[in-house]
């Protein structure tokens, strides 16, 4: 393997690279648009998009290209795409959670808010975000069949995007319906973390990246590569949740337990407790407002339980597996090694 400053190095091009391509298609955007008031919306969208974000996806969509063909303009042309994709679902998503903060900064109906200088503005500025984030998923279409490929291959990998963001949309569903069941199970959060993180996150981009190259031979294992790197990733985000430094992650680390989150942290503490630190646990997910005390006491019960170090030994697990199946794929190993390095990136970050 590559010396890791060689991969960071390549990842930092790749990320410039999509930061470029997504500032011209923002300015592209804002020529063809002649109404101000639309404009203001595209600035702010632009601006929530270009606001940090490590650029996995249009990253892993580049890579699953480059797993049988050579990164060229036309591929990172269609990786913003998922980018834009991106920006719509948090948008939407944050009006769900009522999140103050996205990346460090107000989430996008926030700034909407404070834009407009009203008194009891907030449900105006959702409509507004609401509005945009349909606005922002349009365009990832857009920017996607404009990338220049052949109509074939635009066409399949179009048809992924749609089930990518179909089945992220089933995620959500099975999310908020989560808070209402008193039981959950690991089962039920695996399918969840694959529908609503691994399919675009990992699996759903790197498909895309391999359609377009018009390679279909090893579809399977970058399915299986995706869905246990996606759930590694989202484990791994669940642990940041509760024990990240939130100066690093942008986000206060209250915030899952204060949304009620039934992460496999709380699953495996719940269960292993006995009734009175159950009903600790279920008062700490129901109070929208923990205090610090509560937080620090509910952080040792997931600590001596157990529960923290079987969820690191699950991240291990799934890791595993989607080594393995990179191995299996007879592509560019320079690509595979690149895979290999960010799976370990995506599990070791600290934001």
């Amino acid at each position: 393997m590559k010396n890791i400053e060689i991969y960071k190095n390549q990842l930092n091009s790749l990320r410039e690279r999509v930061n470029l391509k997504l500032e011209d298609y923002f300015k592209f955007k804002l020529d063809e648009c002649d109404d101000q008031i639309i404009r203001n919306v595209i600035i702010k969208l632009k601006e929530f998009t270009m606001n940090g974000g490590k650029r996995v996806r249009p990253i892993l969509m580049i890579m699953g290209y480059n797993l049988f063909s050579e990164i060229n303009e036309n591929i990172i042309n269609a990786s913003i795409s998922i980018e834009m994709a991106q920006s719509f679902l948090l948008i939407h998503d944050d009006i769900m959670d009522q999140s103050d903060i996205r990346r460090g900064k107000p989430s996008f109906h926030r700034a909407v808010e404070k834009s407009l200088h009203l008194d009891g503005a907030g449900r105006m500025a959702e409509n507004i975000a609401i509005s945009a984030g349909d606005l922002i998923d349009t365009f990832s279409h857009e920017a996607l069949l404009r990338s220049g490929f052949p109509i074939e291959n635009l066409l399949d990998a179009d048809f992924q995007f749609s089930k990518i963001i179909e089945d992220t949309g089933k995620g959500q569903i099975l999310d908020i319906y989560s808070s209402l069941e008193d039981v959950y199970s690991e089962d039920r959060l695996l399918k969840l973390h694959f529908l609503k993180t691994a399919r675009y996150t990992i699996q759903g981009p790197m498909l895309m990246g391999a359609l377009l190259s018009g390679n279909k031979k090893y579809l399977n294992e970058i399915e299986e590569f995706g869905k246990n790197a996606g759930i590694a990733f989202q484990l791994y985000d669940d642990m940041l949740g509760l024990f990240g430094d939130e100066k690093k992650t942008g986000k206060s680390i209250k915030s899952d337990v204060n949304e009620g989150k039934k992460t496999l942290l709380m699953i495996k503490a719940y269960e292993s407790s006995d009734n009175i630190t159950r009903k600790f646990i279920d008062k700490c997910l129901n109070s929208g407002d923990i205090s610090d005390s509560d937080f620090e006491k509910l952080r040792k019960i997931v600590r001596d339980s157990g529960s923290l170090e079987y969820t690191k030994q699950k991240i291990d697990e799934y890791n595993t597996r989607a080594s393995e199946s990179i191995r299996q794929i007879d592509g560019n190993q320079d690509a595979a090694e690149m895979l290999n390095f960010l799976l370990e990136y995506l599990i070791k970050r600290e934001n």
